[in-house]
């Protein structure tokens, strides 16, 4: 079954002091190419994200947000910083004395001074707990996408499987030319021999063998054989269930390789334009299956 590297998905989840929204969007790649936006609490959890989306989703430019709104309190410690509260009191003293003035400071007014007196520590965040209220909404989020995926996934195989069909349609119509062609370029070839060879008799052994060299050069059987077998296998990978998107491409070419060869093989108009038709339905399938994974 195929599976679209272009989705969109979104969740929302909540406890009794916080809030979580998460959004997922995802567009074709040749790789996995993940675009996060986080609070600076998830921070931590950035690569633990990462590896469980690159395992689901596998490929494509994928931009997740996180949104987090949290009333719960974070426990902060304070530090005292007394050497640089003792070194500016110490500083005020000398003035006070090169100035004969008195040095009155109260503690309220030498903290409004001297601000870095005090420091605030916040204790380090909880990983795990935000990582327990992640990780059910991120399950719902990617399964949400990859149901969107593969719904899209199935109207493009649909759509695949019918030019493939296309193509298989248009061989048999080359096959059967083929044979025509054949008959047709053996009779000019008789009759070009024929018409000069007027004052000497015919060399049957000489025509036979003509025939003969003809008949290979026009044969395109090993070609047509090759691409059947091709498109068999092109309808067997569409009924795995994996990542399948890089084989079909990867047959799509040697299909594309076959009916060159014919082409070059056959020389005959009619022939010509039937692949002309074949290479057409190739690029449109080309062109859907750079969006599957």
């Amino acid at each position: 079954m195929l599976r679209s590297m272009t989705t969109f998905a979104k969740k929302e989840a909540s406890g009794p002091d916080w809030n979580l929204s998460l959004e997922l969007k995802s567009v074709n790649s040749r790789y996995f190419d993940l675009h996060l936006r986080v609070p600076r609490e998830f921070a931590p959890l950035e690569d633990r994200i990462r590896r469980f989306l690159k395992e689901k989703l596998v490929r494509g430019r994928v931009d997740l947000f996180i949104q987090y709104d949290s009333l719960e309190e974070t426990p902060a410690s304070f530090e005292p910083k007394i050497g640089l509260a003792k070194g500016y009191l110490e500083a005020v003293s000398k003035l006070a004395r090169a100035t004969d003035l008195e040095p009155e400071l109260k503690m309220a007014e030498l903290l409004t001074l001297l601000r870095d007196a005090i420091t605030a520590k916040e204790e380090p965040v909880d990983t795990q707990l935000l990582w327990e209220r992640i990780k059910g909404p991120l399950e719902d989020l990617v399964d949400a996408a990859l149901e969107m995926a593969y719904k899209e996934g199935k109207a493009t195989e649909e759509d695949i499987i019918k030019r493939i069909k296309r193509i298989e349609e248009l061989a048999s119509r080359i096959e059967a030319r083929s044979r025509q062609n054949l008959k047709e370029q053996q009779e000019r070839l008789k009759e070009r021999i024929l018409s000069r060879l007027k004052e000497v008799p015919l060399d049957e052994q000489r025509l036979v063998q003509e025939a003969a060299i003809l008949a290979d050069r026009l044969d395109i059987n090993e070609e047509l054989v090759r691409l059947e077998s091709h498109i068999s296998q092109f309808y067997k990978y569409l009924e795995i269930d994996e990542q399948i998107g890089r084989k079909l491409d990867f047959l799509l070419q040697e299909i594309f390789r076959e009916v060159n060869t014919i082409t070059s093989k056959s020389q005959d108009s009619t022939i010509s334009h039937l692949v002309v038709e074949i290479k057409s339905e190739i690029e449109k399938i080309r062109e859907q299956l750079q969006n599957i994974v």
